[in-house]
């Protein structure tokens, strides 16, 4: 580890958090984001629904705790940013956008 390193990460942190602002997910925990950028990796054109096992396992997310996850993904459905897929409670999920 050196200091140019950690200068340009904290370059990039800094474009990013910059990002989340303009973008308005300045009002999410890391947790939330986490959850969203693991759905929006695996969303595509044939693709609307992501399971909760594809995102649990992701780069993004199988670092966090189980109970974390799920609050993470319990404020994500109370905030109406992610709903269950037509007829299911949990497991799949679609993202709600504007």
């Amino acid at each position: 580890m050196n200091l140019q390193n950690l200068r340009k990460l904290a370059q990039l942190k800094a474009v990013l958090i910059d990002m989340e602002q303009d973008f308005g997910l300045s009002n999410l925990t890391e947790q939330e984001i986490r959850i969203l950028s693991a759905m929006t990796e695996t969303l595509g054109p044939d693709v609307s629904l992501v399971s909760s096992k594809t995102i649990r396992n992701s780069l993004y997310c199988k670092s966090l705790s189980s109970p974390t996850y799920h609050r993470a993904l319990k404020a994500l459905l109370s905030k109406q940013i992610l709903k269950p897929a037509q007829g299911r409670k949990t497991g799949l999920y679609a993202l709600c956008l504007d």
